[in-house]
């Protein structure tokens, strides 16, 4: 009998975990800004149910949003709270290698289009600059590359 694929319902959590990489730490420790509705408990559970991540403490802190004053009417105001956690796991923790925004992500593609609509507001006369041209260049080399 053949298996049957998509028949058990997997729900993905809709929250945000962001790692900030902070030097003071020691090797078993990371640093994660969360989100503030999400508690110790959650955050262990969720590492360790998606990433597999052996979590043995969880230190969180909430930290008030920064004071600045509003330019156009001079009252003071203050930009959003935020919840830092520091996670201890049992192995030690490597932070995941800088993504290249231009080869994973379409940086190119939308490099491109910038230029593009910059220089369609400048006028129909306006010719191509030697940069958009060489990102030209290079966008047609990467759709020949994933041709292959």
């Amino acid at each position: 009998m053949a298996q049957r694929f998509g028949s058990l319902r997997v729900y993905f959590p809709n929250l945000v975990f962001k790692i900030i990489p902070d030097a003071r730490l020691s090797k078993n420790q990371a640093a994660f800004r969360v989100p503030l509705n999400v508690n110790k408990l959650d955050i262990k559970d969720y590492l360790t149910h998606i990433y597999n991540v052996n979590v043995t403490d969880v230190r969180t802190a909430v930290f008030q949003g920064k004071e600045t004053v509003n330019r156009y009417t001079g009252q003071k105001e203050r930009t959003s709270r935020t919840k830092k956690a520091i996670v201890t796991t049992k192995e030690e923790f490597e932070y995941p290698a800088e993504a290249n925004v231009d080869q994973d992500f379409g940086g190119l593609e939308v490099k491109y289009e910038q230029m593009r609509r910059a220089n369609k507001l400048k006028g129909w006369r306006i010719r191509p600059s030697q940069e958009m041209a060489g990102l030209r260049r290079q966008l047609q080399e990467k759709h020949e590359q994933s041709k292959k």
